[in-house]
């Protein structure tokens, strides 16, 4: 379903989505986030994101308002880049559809987020 790392060095949490969820599923993902965004902020107050959403297929609207809602908490918090990395056109709209926040961004090509990523100004103090 899902998994996460964290590189300190470069300030970056990576993450994996897989599969199709339920609210359940989305509900232990968005704790689990929550415990490592509550760590990593004790440290640096923003950070970045890799969430390899590749093997993720499109979800349902409920999913897909769940994310919507807990991306305008976390985001708000968090100024730091956050880049999505997608399989398909239709996820692609999908994302951006339920996530416009101006520091999130959904990518085709993994290299290309890992660019915007640490590109100048991608990290507020």
């Amino acid at each position: 379903m899902f998994d996460f790392s964290y590189d300190p060095d470069r300030n970056l949490m990576r993450l994996v989505q897989e599969d199709y969820w339920s609210l359940a599923d989305f509900r232990a993902f968005e704790s689990e986030f929550m415990k490592r965004h509550t760590s990593i902020r004790r440290t640096s107050p923003n950070y970045r994101v890799l969430a390899d959403c590749r093997h993720f297929p499109v979800q349902s609207a409920e999913i897909s308002e769940a994310f919507g809602a807990f991306f305008d908490m976390i985001m708000a918090e968090n100024k730091g880049h956050y880049a999505i990395v997608v399989g398909s056109i239709l996820n692609k709209l999908q994302a951006k559809r339920a996530l416009p926040q101006a520091h999130v961004q959904v990518f085709t090509d993994p290299d290309e987020a890992m660019i915007w990523l640490f590109e100048d100004g991608s990290l507020p103090a």
